[in-house]
């Protein structure tokens, strides 16, 4: 795998859930891809070792031609050997100075975060972009208090780059209960990036949701 010294700012990424998925998942995949997602999530925490293995390498087979980049949810082992781009941790997952440490440069490191605080101790760890949520209730998890917009204004703020913020740019990914619908108000906000999960899983046209999300925020980077 080749030293990756700075992670893309992705505009949507699209967290693949077998179990939350309308129509099969690879038709899923595929329509969000034509849509203009940019990064896929390989979101499936009960699949483990050479499943979860084969899983991320059929999905790298799809998302390679279109040039997206593919990520694993919590499983940095798994992300390795399928050879994919970058691994996802929670807050309660191994930390990103472990995944550092077992990956070296051969993968980006995404942590999600719910305040400036989890951002600060995510980025001096190692952490490559950061999810910024919950934005909004979410059924993917319930048990997580919306931070709303406010937490956004606050990331930007700190990592959006450029001479007004306090250290250097740090992409983003904004997340929690995000629509077409609300998308706008995000991207009014500055923000450049979300990830998004049943939103586009259950959908009857995946495709068009996801250029719904990514036409929004050109649109709103765009306006800036």
């Amino acid at each position: 795998m080749a030293v990756r010294a700075v992670c893309p700012q992705w505009r949507v990424c699209v967290l693949l859930t077998e179990h939350l998925c309308a129509r099969p998942w690879h038709d899923v995949l595929r329509a969000a891809l034509e849509g203009g997602a940019d990064c896929i999530q390989v979101r499936e925490k009960d699949m483990r070792g050479p499943t979860l293995v084969e899983r991320v390498r059929a999905v790298l087979n799809v998302a390679r031609p279109f040039g997206a980049s593919v990520v694993v949810n919590d499983d940095a082992d798994a992300a390795l050997a399928a050879g994919a781009d970058g691994v996802h941790v929670g807050q309660g997952d191994r930390s990103p100075g472990q995944v550092r440490r077992l990956s070296g440069d051969a993968l980006w490191i995404g942590v999600s975060t719910h305040s400036v605080a989890e951002a600060d101790a995510a980025v001096a760890a190692g952490a490559d972009v950061c999810g910024v949520g919950a934005m909004f209730p979410t059924g993917t998890k319930p048990g997580i208090e919306p931070s709303g917009p406010a937490y956004l204004r606050d990331y930007l703020a700190r990592f959006g780059g450029g001479p007004r913020t306090g250290s250097r740019a740090v992409p983003h990914l904004a997340i929690g209960g995000i629509t077409p619908g609300n998308v706008a108000a995000l991207a009014a906000e500055g923000c450049l990036g979300v990830a998004v999960s049943s939103v586009v899983c259950s959908a009857r046209d995946p495709g068009h949701v996801v250029a719904s999300l990514r036409g929004a925020l050109e649109r709103g980077a765009g306006a800036r």
